[in-house]
C-alpha cells in the first residue's frame, strides 16, 4: 500500500501519523501555535508527492439530513449544489453524502449535507502541506471517519451510541441501523476530573444527548439504545457498570485498550501514541465517502492519481509483455525439441524402411510408372458413369404414365448421341470428335416401347406419348426428350397409302420411340 500522511486537527493540538505497509510508522502531535506549525514544517520535510489526508475533530461542524428527488447526471449535480450553497453560503468545507433511497413509492434520494463551519481551524496546516507541494487527497469530519469502527467491530445494534475521550473533549456519535446521524463533541478536561465524576459526567451527556435525538424525533426515550465507551486509556473503570445500572433503558460495553487493540488490528504501542490514533489507523485503511475539500484543493492529488494510475498501467504491460516473452521463449524451446525429436525418428524410420526394402524382390516397374498407373485409374474412376441417372429419370416418369409400357432401353455416354434408329449413322459430334475436337461427353438414351392397352385410337395414343415425353423433357437433369417414332406418321408430307383393313389387323398396337439427353456434366 502506497504511503500516506494523517492529519487529524484539533483545536489545542494536531496529530500526523506516516501511513506505510498497511501500518502507522510514527505518529507527532504538534501544538496549535506558531512553533507547533513550525515543527508541523520540519515534520513534512523528508516528504514529496505524498498524499495527504486531513481529519477534523472540532465542534465547528454541522450536518443536515434532507430527502431531494432522484435524479442521475448533470442534474443530480446541479441540484446538490444549490442545496450545499442553500446550507453552507459562504463555506467552503462542504459535501453531500447518498446514503440511500427512500422506502416510498417515489423512492426520493437520503443526503447527509455536512460542513466545517470554522476554516481557520485547518488554514495554516494546509498552508503549510501545499507550500511543500504535497497533494491532499481530502478533508474529512471525524464522525465520518467513526463509520469504519462498526465494521471492524462488528456491531450490529439498531441504535448505537459511541462515546470516546478525544483530544478535543469527549465525543459522542449515534448511528441509527449502522448509518451516521449525529455527532457531539463536549470539551472537558479529563485528566483533572477524578473517576467518579467522570461517570457521573458521561452519564450526563448520554442522557443530554438522548434527550437531544429524543427532539429531533430521530429516536424515543423508550427505544433501547446500546452505549459503547472506547476506553483506549483505560480510564472509564466501572463506567459501564453504573451508566447501565442508573439507566435501565440502556445497554453499555466498555471496550479496553487490549480489546480495541486485537479487534482494530492495532498494536499496543501505536494506541498509546495519541488519543487520535484509533481514527488515523481507520482512515488510513479508507477514506470516507464524505470529502469536504474542493476540487481546487484536490488538483494535485487527482494529477497524482492519474500518474500512479500510468504507472501501474505501463508495469501491467511490462508485466504482461515479459510474461508473453515466456511463454514464446518456453514454446520456441519446446517446438525445437520436438522438431529435433521428429527429425531422430523420421532418420530412425528411414533406416529401418531401407533395411526392410532390401529383403523385398525386385518390383515389375519403376515407382513413376505405378504412381501415373494409379493417376489414371483415379481419372478413370472419377468419370465413369452408370446408367443409374437416366434410369431414374424414366422411372419417375413411368410412375405417372401408367398407360406406357417399355420393351426396350439402351444407353450410351459419349460426346455423341445414341443412334435412334433411322437417323444418321455419324451426327455433327461425332465427326468432330474424330476430328480432334475436345468435345464434353454426356448421357443419352434411347426408349422403345408401347402404349396399353390400345384400341385403335392413335389419336389417344400419340397425346399419352407426347404427354410422357414432355414430362421426361421438364425434369431438371433433361436437356432434351424427343419423340423419334410414332404409331403413326402424322407428317403432311407423306403420301396417303394403304388401306383400312391393315389398319385394323395393325390395331392392337402403339409402339413409339424416345430419344433422352441429359446435360452433360463435368467428370
Amino acid at each position: 500500500m502506497a504511503d500516506k500522511l494523517l492529519i487529524c486537527i484539533s483545536a489545542g493540538q494536531a496529530s500526523a501519523a506516516h501511513w506505510t505497509g498497511s501500518k502507522i510508522a510514527e505518529c507527532r502531535i504538534f501544538t496549535h501555535d506558531d512553533d507547533g506549525i513550525a515543527a508541523f514544517r520540519e515534520f513534512l520535510a523528508p516528504f514529496s508527492t505524498v498524499p495527504v489526508y486531513f481529519m477534523v475533530d472540532a465542534v465547528e461542524e454541522d450536518y443536515r439530513f434532507e430527502t431531494l428527488p432522484h435524479t442521475y447526471g448533470s442534474d443530480r449535480v446541479s441540484m446538490v449544489g444549490r442545496k450545499l450553497k442553500q446550507h453552507y453560503r459562504n463555506l467552503p468545507y462542504t459535501a453531500a453524502w447518498l446514503q440511500g433511497r427512500e422506502s416510498g413509492k417515489r423512492r426520493d434520494d437520503r443526503y447527509l449535507f455536512s460542513a466545517l463551519t470554522n476554516t481557520d481551524l485547518v488554514a495554516a496546516w494546509l498552508q503549510a502541506v501545499t507550500e511543500k507541494g504535497l497533494p491532499v487527497a481530502g478533508i474529512y469530519l471525524l464522525p465520518m471517519v467513526s463509520m469504519a469502527l462498526l465494521d471492524k467491530l462488528q456491531i450490529r445494534a439498531p441504535n448505537l451510541l459511541v462515546v470516546a475521550q478525544h483530544s478535543a473533549g469527549l465525543r459522542l456519535s449515534f448511528f441509527r441501523n449502522r448509518q451516521f446521524r449525529l455527532s457531539r463533541l463536549t470539551r472537558s478536561d479529563n485528566d483533572t476530573i477524578e473517576a467518579a465524576d467522570r461517570t457521573r459526567f458521561i452519564a450526563e451527556e448520554i442522557s443530554n444527548t438522548r434527550l437531544y435525538l429524543h427532539a429531533l424525533r430521530i429516536t424515543t426515550l423508550d427505544e433501547p439504545l446500546m452505549v459503547l465507551l472506547l476506553d483506549r486509556q483505560d480510564e472509564f473503570g466501572d463506567s459501564a457498570q453504573v451508566i447501565a445500572h442508573d439507566n435501565p433503558g440502556l445497554s453499555c460495553q466498555r471496550l479496553g485498550r487490549a480489546e480495541i487493540a486485537a479487534q482494530l488490528g492495532i498494536s499496543d504501542e501505536q494506541i498509546g501514541l495519541s488519543r487520535d490514533v484509533i481514527y488515523l489507523y481507520l482512515l488510513g485503511l479508507k477514506a470516507p465517502a464524505s470529502n469536504l475539500a474542493s476540487a481546487a484543493i484536490t488538483s494535485g492529488f487527482r494529477h497524482y492519481s492519474m500518474r500512479r494510475g500510468v504507472y501501474a498501467a505501463t508495469a501491467a504491460v511490462a508485466l504482461a509483455a515479459a510474461a508473453w516473452g515466456g511463454v514464446n521463449t518456453y514454446l520456441l524451446m519446446d517446438t525445437n525439441a520436438q522438431a529435433l525429436e521428429a527429425s531422430r525418428q523420421t532418420t530412425q524410420q528411414q533406416v529401418l524402411y531401407q533395411e526392410a526394402t532390401r529383403q523385398f524382390p525386385a518390383a515389375p516397374a519403376s515407382s513413376e510408372n505405378l504412381k501415373k498407373a494409379v493417376e489414371v485409374a483415379q481419372k478413370l474412376r472419377e468419370s465413369a458413369r452408370t446408367p443409374e441417372t437416366m434410369m431414374g429419370i424414366i422411372s419417375t416418369a413411368l410412375g405417372e404414365s401408367p398407360a406406357i409400357t417399355i420393351r426396350e432401353f439402351a444407353w450410351k455416354y459419349s460426346p455423341t448421341e445414341i443412334e435412334s434408329g433411322g437417323t444418321a449413322g455419324r451426327s455433327a459430334g461425332e465427326s468432330a470428335a474424330l476430328a480432334g475436337a475436345a468435345l464434353p461427353r454426356k448421357q443419352s438414351g434411347l426408349i422403345e416401347g408401347e402404349v396399353r392397352p390400345f384400341r385403335g385410337d392413335y389419336r389417344a395414343a400419340i397425346d399419352t406419348i407426347n404427354d410422357f415425353a414432355g414430362r421426361l423433357g421438364r425434369d431438371p437433369g433433361v436437356q432434351e426428350a424427343r419423340v423419334v417414332k410414332l404409331p403413326l406418321n402424322v407428317n403432311p408430307t407423306l403420301a396417303l397409302s394403304g388401306n383400312t383393313l391393315d389398319s385394323r389387323e395393325q390395331a392392337g398396337t402403339a409402339e413409339f420411340r424416345i430419344l433422352i439427353v441429359l446435360k452433360a456434366r463435368n467428370p
